[in-house]
């Protein structure tokens, strides 16, 4: 790891069916204030958007400009008319990687990606970096993962793939390593897999360090509650 003082982008991405549900749009900036008080930080959102524009976004923008956050849109018209759990892997990693882009235009040293339904802890930032590994998480109890521990440190880590939605990527993955899926993972398990064979880098999880997801349970996109998952054309 190099001496640059870190420059974290914290990032996410959601489509507008998460904004009728407050907690599954704004709770990754619940503690947004505290987290980046000791660091250079940006809040970043890929947002996806279809014939409404940003409109449906208004809430978000409105707390993201609190925070001097910024979003980029984007959109990909692969013919899909609601939002299943069946067509959602090709959008959401499209957004990781817009991201990721983004972070490499602010010249970041690091990438918390943190899901638009998860709150992390204060002091998430502080106690990622100090893990000093290039692909470290937090414990989001949501998932049930588990892993061998990992002896090195003074505090609780295991070794194992984490979610995706409380994830922080440094060099050298942050310029190397993109977001896919395919036909027998999903993004989460792709870029564990993908560190681990290609570069070697495994993903190290911070079991004292605890995300709240929204909510604790998730059955399938279809049964979260939400009114619309209409993909307006």
């Amino acid at each position: 790891m190099t001496n640059i003082p870190p420059m974290i982008v914290v990032g996410t991405t959601l489509a507008a069916f998460v904004m009728d549900v407050e907690d599954t749009w704004s709770a990754w900036l619940r503690n947004a204030e505290e987290m980046s008080h000791d660091y250079d930080v940006v809040y970043f959102a890929a947002i996806e958007v279809d014939s409404r524009g940003i409109d449906p976004f208004a809430p978000l923008i409105e707390r993201l400009e609190q925070v001097n956050g910024l979003y980029y849109t984007y959109s990909i018209d692969d013919g899909r008319t609601e939002v299943t759990s069946a067509n959602r892997l090709r959008h959401i990693c499209a957004g990781r990687n817009l991201v990721q882009d983004f972070s490499l235009e602010r010249r970041a040293t690091h990438v918390l990606f943190l899901d638009a339904d998860t709150m992390a802890p204060p002091d998430a930032i502080t106690k990622l970096l100090e893990m000093n590994h290039p692909l470290v998480g937090g414990q989001v109890d949501t998932y049930c993962l588990t892993g061998p521990p990992v002896d090195k440190y003074p505090y609780p880590v295991e070794e194992h793939m984490n979610t995706a939605g409380f994830l922080m990527v440094g060099e050298p993955l942050l310029t190397r390593l993109r977001w896919r899926w395919d036909w027998e993972m999903s993004d989460d398990p792709c870029f564990h897999r993908d560190s681990l064979e290609f570069f070697g880098i495994p993903t190290y999880v911070r079991k004292d360090l605890k995300g709240l997801h929204f909510p604790q349970h998730i059955p399938p996109i279809e049964r979260r509650g939400h009114d619309d998952m209409k993909v307006y054309r």
